[in-house]
Formats: structure tokens, sequence, C-alpha cells
């Protein structure tokens, strides 16, 4: 097992690594000069000694080398060129925690929701409860989340008054965000629960413990569930990394101060040190969940870790 740990770790540095060379490079070479919303009508002095500030007029190769340099050694993300004194390490400590508490309230209703759904749907299967089930996912899969906040924005606010659009601090200015957030994860987490579910129904080990005459219940509890819980596992790992990030459109709908956010406004303000800094620090984030889940496979079923002993 350590052994299988040690090879995952060093696999995801190598993909840490090339994923921050492409970043930089791809975010480099974009069209757009990247201080010029900054510099304005300034003398071309003041311009000059701005992009030597940010190392705008070197080569990017030596920019590269630099950055790099400055990640490794300080893990140094970048410093933003629209904000003044402000670094994308400072975005990520000020405002992850904002992102991470949508997502975090969001990713536990996907998760149990999604997953009671499915199993409700699988054990059922054919009856009307799964095929209402079955509808209400492909709509809501199919459906955008920036069109659901719209729908919740409309109804729950503007029509209706219930609940606040904009604002920040209070618990009623989650209720929209993370329903809104919520809506397509929980369609997933139903699909995937259901067809994972219906895969193990048909497997043998569940054919001898209901021919054993073990109770319905058992059943599911023993054999059914945790076996079709692997491929969700899989999903959680990302999802995991992911509300950290949170989701960028949402938090620019709502105006919500968290990293998706400022991500969205580095890009429409061309601060490609911010973009870069953000881009990679995304990436460790699911590097390492991917890490996690690959534990997590080998604690569930006891084939994986015999598989990987072998190897």
């Amino acid at each position: 097992m350590l052994k299988f740990i040690v090879k995952r770790i060093a696999y995801a540095l190598v993909t840490l690594f090339l994923i921050a060379t492409a970043t930089f490079f791809l975010v480099a070479g974009a069209p757009g000069d990247p201080i010029a919303a900054k510099v304005g009508q300034m003398p071309e002095k003041a311009q000059e000694i701005i992009s030597a500030k940010y190392g705008l007029d070197k080569p990017v190769v030596e920019r590269y080398f630099i950055y790099m340099k400055n990640l490794l050694t300080t893990g140094d993300f970048g410093e933003s060129i629209i904000y003044n004194g402000k670094s994308a390490n400072d975005v990520i400590k000020e405002n992850t925690l904002v992102s991470a508490k949508i997502g975090l309230m969001a990713l536990i209703f996907q998760v149990t929701i999604g997953i009671c759904l499915g199993m409700v749907s699988a054990l059922n299967r054919g009856k009307p409860v799964d095929n209402v089930i079955r509808v209400m996912v492909v709509l809501a899969i199919c459906i955008p989340s920036f069109v659901f906040a719209a729908l919740l924005q409309y109804f729950l606010a503007f029509k209706w008054k219930l609940v606040p659009v904009f604002g920040w601090g209070e618990l009623k200015h989650y209720v929209l965000p993370v329903t809104a957030f919520a809506l397509g994860g929980i369609a997933s987490y139903t699909k995937y629960t259901r067809n994972s579910t219906l895969s193990v129904i048909s497997e043998d080990y569940v054919v001898t413990a209901k021919a054993k005459g073990c109770s319905k219940g058992r059943v599911v509890r023993k054999h059914i569930f945790r076996n079709s819980m692997i491929p969700i596992i899989t999903m959680i790992g990302p999802a995991v990394a992911g509300i950290f990030a949170g989701s960028f459109v949402i938090e620019k709908m709502f105006s919500i101060p968290g990293l998706g956010f400022y991500y969205m406004k580095s890009v429409s303000d061309n601060d490609y040190t911010m973009v870069i800094g953000l881009t990679i620090f995304y990436a460790i984030l699911y590097v390492a969940s991917l890490i996690i889940v690959d534990i997590l496979y080998g604690l569930v079923d006891p084939r994986i870790r015999v598989a990987n002993g072998k190897k």
C-alpha cells in the first residue's frame, strides 16, 4: 500500500508540473495587454517602469523560470497586476473559506439526497416513483446551474420575497446559491447511484444472500449499498476539490466574494498572474483529491488492495 501511495504522489507531482507549465505559457501567450487597463494614459516611461515591476519586459521563457522558482521555493503564486499590493496567495487565504462554506453545504446536500434518491429509484425499478425520479434527473442535468439560479432569484427573491438576492454573512444569504449549486449535483449523484445499484443487484453474491433468506434490509445494507458506493467515491473526490474553488458562475451571479468570483474577474480584467496562480491552486486540490480517492478505493473494496499488492 505504501508503494502504491508513493507512486501516486510521484505521478501527481509530474502532473502538477505539466499543468503549471501549460497554464503559464497558455495564459502568457493570450492576446491582449495585461497592464493596459492599469497604465491607461500614463507616460511611456511610467509604463516601462510598471512593465519592469511585473517582469513583463523579459522574455516569456525567462519569466517562466522566475515564476516557477518563486512557486517552488516560497510558494508564491504571483502578484496581481490589477490589485495593488495583493497577490494570489492573499486571495486564496481570504476567500477560500467563503467558497468552501457554499461548496461544502452544497456537496452535503448533493451526496445525501442524491444517494438516497438513487437507491430508492434502483430498488423500485420500473415503478412510478422510479419514473418520476428519472424524469427529474434528466431535467436537472439538462438545465445549467445559472438557469436554476436565475429562476430561484426571480421566484424566491423578487416575486415571493422569501430570501434576499444579494448579501453575505447570514444564513439566509446561503439559501439561493447553495440550492442553485446543489441541484445539478443531486441529479448526477442520483443517476450514478441508480446505475451502480442496478449493476450490483444482479451480482451473484446478492442473489446468494437473498437465497439464504437474508432480509431485504440486510441485503441492501451489507451487500448492495457498500459495493454500489465505489463509483460514487470517484465523483466525491474531485467534488471535494471543487468546493474550495466554488462555482464560478454562481458566485458571480450572487456577488459572493469567493475564489470563483475573483477568478472570473481576473479573466475579464486580463490579470494573468492571478489567473495562473488560482488555476495552479485549483489543480493542486484536484490532484490531491484523486490521490485520496485512490486510497479510499482500497479501503472500501479489498479486491483493489489485492490487485495493487500483486503489482
